[in-house]
């Protein structure tokens, strides 16, 4: 019977930071972005009774809140959450053109 080698990622986890970096490691460093928009979809899902302006604007802002914690953390790049931010800044941008031409 052949021998399969794996990596053992839990194998130097000496701290709870340790545990969290484990799916950015399987997953060349983008589980954590990946979990944040699924969120923002979840959310954006959630909040689409009241517009589709709404919802993207605030499940942009909590998305946004939720990544500068992975951030600090060391889990997400600054670069990822400027999707966030881009979206919010659309988002008004839109809103703006439409009063005008209304």
């Amino acid at each position: 019977m052949p021998t399969v080698n794996s990596t053992n990622y839990f194998e130097n986890v000496t701290s709870l930071k340790g545990i969290f970096n484990i799916p950015n490691l399987t997953t060349g460093g983008f589980a954590w972005i990946g979990l944040l928009i699924m969120m923002q979809v979840i959310i954006f899902l959630g909040f689409l009774q009241w517009g589709a302006v709404t919802a993207v604007i605030s499940s942009a802002f909590i998305s946004l809140i939720a990544g500068l914690f992975l951030t600090y953390l060391g889990y997400v790049s600054w670069v990822h959450l400027m999707i966030f931010l881009a979206q919010i800044l659309f988002a008004f941008i839109y809103l703006t053109w439409q009063e005008k031409s209304a």
